[in-house]
């Protein structure tokens, strides 16, 4: 027969793993889908900027419910694309500048790698 104290920690061990795997388990499951956001920093008239910032604030708000999962969000423009290194608050967002004309080949190029990326474009895309 097994010493007692042996068997005891071997239950105690395979109880807190299995605890463990239902809490990582519970929460993949809770989490929602994930999404790549891209957003057109062409110029863009301010209200129509302010805009464009509420409706990324709702994408913002469900991701901060965990309803949803902000992937990354990319910013195009004339120049190129350009990875956010930390998903920006609306705040950010709203503060960001404008510059250069709208280019379609870039946002094709970024919605072509991310075929179910949301689009905020001022003109050109489908915000």
């Amino acid at each position: 027969m097994q010493n007692p104290n042996r068997r005891l920690l071997q239950i105690l061990v395979v109880g807190w793993l299995a605890f463990f795997g239902a809490g990582v388990g519970l929460r993949q499951a809770r989490s929602g889908p994930s999404i790549t956001i891209i957003i057109d920093r062409s110029y863009c008239d301010p209200s129509r900027w302010e805009q464009i910032t509420a409706d990324y604030a709702e994408f913002y708000s469900q991701h901060h419910q965990k309803s949803l999962t902000i992937d990354q969000v990319i910013y195009v423009s004339d120049l190129g694309q350009e990875v956010a290194e930390e998903i920006p608050s609306p705040q950010e967002l709203m503060t960001m500048s404008t510059y250069g004309r709208f280019n379609p080949d870039q946002l094709q190029q970024a919605t072509a790698a991310h075929p179910n990326a949301k689009v905020f474009a001022c003109s050109g895309g489908n915000p």
